[in-house]
């Protein structure tokens, strides 16, 4: 995850579009774009959105792929704690990572 405190919760959101738009240059258009609310409690109060994420009742997630990676953007909360993760992860390497899984299942029986 990205470090650093803001005193105002609703900059997490200013950094996720940041980080998105910075991305979308990057990559394009993201392939899964989703702004989810568990709980619309502060949905009518965009003052209060940042709260709202560090609740859990608000959730954003972007994603792109490339040829040989997959990239997630995540701004995500519980107990008051945010989380604003990028996440690569390679295409390469999934299927030796699945053949490795696999051998580990079947040396458990």
């Amino acid at each position: 995850g990205l470090r650093g405190k803001h005193s105002n919760d609703n900059l997490y959101i200013d950094d996720y579009e940041k980080l998105k738009e910075t991305l979308t240059k990057k990559y394009g258009k993201p392939k899964f774009d989703k702004v989810t609310w568990d709980d619309d409690l502060y949905k009518d109060d965009r003052s209060h959105w940042g709260f709202a994420v560090s609740l859990g009742h608000l959730d954003y997630f972007s994603s792109w792929e490339t040829s040989t990676t997959y990239i997630s953007l995540r701004l995500n909360g519980d107990n008051y704690k945010i989380s604003l993760v990028i996440a690569y992860e390679s295409r390469e390497l999934e299927e030796w990572v699945k053949r490795i899984e696999e051998e580990k299942a079947k040396s458990k029986f």
